[in-house]
């Protein structure tokens, strides 16, 4: 006999346990799940996605709802919360119907337990959020700030602290609320081949319930809701446009990479980066993309093709190498740079929303890991400037000891001068929160 198909709502459920047990990036779990079900329907689809990012978003909150509402929450399984969490958040955040939301919810708890004695307590759970969630809300609101960071806004309590001891009370919650938010798919355009305004016409055409937004002070950027999964569109294959949030775009504007020069993407990850740095040369010059990760890397193969990084006038080279090491780096260290990137490895504390797996998987002490890392990496790559050469550091995070501590710290030292310095916020910019610095070796 043929399975049933699977629901969004059970999907969610797997792929959030599959995050929690793997410590990975939620966006690349949740794909391997997506692809293993090819013929769920696109609203299923983007129905799982928003269950997943709501839940890892809100998860303390939603914790301490069904905390509040459950007579031993204790006792309920791991699965058992994660069918609870997906429910409270279609409840509370959603707006689903009540009926809809926890009958589907007692379905899957039955069918992990046939007996009843699972489905009888989510009930009674989900029943109570639907009846006192806003009263509770309320409660979760009106606390300490620690105490609404944590339980309303589902910041991890050591974070919180030093948010109200760094940012105070209104910008820290102001920093939480936005956090808290789906946040619109961010994308750059390749100038050299096409224009912002004819991908956004391409988008709406393909999707007329996308809503894309050409963005003033930035010409290669766009901003989408709605759009589905960009990533199957006939423009990201011919890499007329690449997915790359906000504030990560201005660490290659602020470079400034020209036609013919030398160039280092110190830490290409999977490319997006060294793509932008190949438009903005013209596709003419030496870029040299390297990074620690081997599997990474794989990804350029099909970044060359989209990108078209085999054209005549550009060198480009993808070379695993370990940038932080003390000895010279095959491929990447026979010559100094004009330019160098160094979007450095860090906790990714400004991407919460983005990435809100970050909430349970990054800890305190890895801030002070990541700072030392990236003074390594600050240091040799450095020496990887030529004379008169110029240096752009950036982090995807808005902790001082990762940002303009570390480059203050530098510069203090006589080994950089500092140019030019930007920050962007969520509360702010509504987009990811992103530090970066533009420097010349001393």
């Amino acid at each position: 006999m043929p399975r049933n198909p699977i629901t969004a709502r059970a999907l969610a459920v797997t792929t959030l346990r599959q995050i929690d047990q793997r410590r990975g990036f939620s966006n690349r779990i949740l794909a391997e799940q997506l692809e293993r079900h090819p013929d769920l329907e696109r609203r299923e689809r983007g129905l799982t996605t928003t269950l997943v990012y709501g839940v890892l978003r809100h998860c303390g909150r939603l914790d301490a709802l069904i905390d509040a509402a459950a007579a031993r929450p204790k006792n309920l399984s791991a699965r058992a919360r994660e069918i609870a969490r997906v429910a409270a958040f279609e409840l509370r955040e959603l707006q689903h119907p009540p009926h809809a939301a926890i009958s589907q919810a007692l379905g899957l708890a039955t069918a992990l337990d046939p007996s009843g004695a699972l489905a009888r307590p989510i009930h009674a759970i989900l029943a109570a959020i639907d009846r006192d969630g806003a009263a509770i809300d309320a409660r979760l609101a009106a606390g300490k700030p620690l105490d609404v960071l944590a339980n309303r806004w589902s910041i991890p309590r050591w974070l919180a602290g030093r948010w109200l001891a760094t940012l105070g009370p209104d910008v820290a919650l102001a920093r939480a609320r936005a956090l808290a938010s789906p946040p619109a798919v961010e994308l750059r355009v390749d100038l050299s081949r096409t224009t912002a305004e004819e991908v956004a016409a391409a988008l709406r055409e393909a999707d007329p319930r996308a809503v894309v937004e050409v963005i003033a002070d930035q010409p290669q950027a766009l901003r989408v809701r709605g759009g589905g999964e960009l990533v199957r569109h006939p423009l990201y294959e011919r890499g007329l446009f690449a997915i790359q949030a906000l504030g990560a775009q201005r660490a290659a504007l602020a470079l400034a990479p020209c036609p013919g020069e030398h160039v280092l993407d110190a830490c290409a990850g999977m490319g997006t980066k060294s793509l932008q740095l190949a438009e903005l040369m013209r596709r003419r010059g030496r870029l040299v993309a390297a990074d620690a990760s081997e599997l990474r890397l794989g990804e350029h193969a099909g970044l060359r093709r989209r990108g078209e990084l085999d054209a005549p006038g550009l060198e480009f080279s993808s070379v695993v190498a370990d940038l932080a090491a003390p000895e010279p780096q095959p491929g990447v260290d026979e010559a100094t740079y004009d330019a160098v990137l160094l979007d450095a490895p860090c906790t990714g504390l400004g991407n919460l929303a983005r990435h809100p797996e970050l909430r349970a998987t990054v800890q305190y002490d890895d801030i002070a890991a990541c700072a030392a890392l990236q003074r390594r990496l600050l240091d040799r790559c450095r020496a990887r400037v030529r004379p008169g050469g110029r240096l752009v550091y950036a982090v995807c995070s808005l902790e001082p000891e990762e940002g303009p501590l570390l480059v203050r710290a530098a510069c203090d030292a006589g080994l950089f001068t500092r140019e030019h310095e930007e920050t962007w916020t969520p509360e702010t910019h509504h987009t990811d929160g992103f530090y970066l610095a533009r420097l010349r070796p001393t």
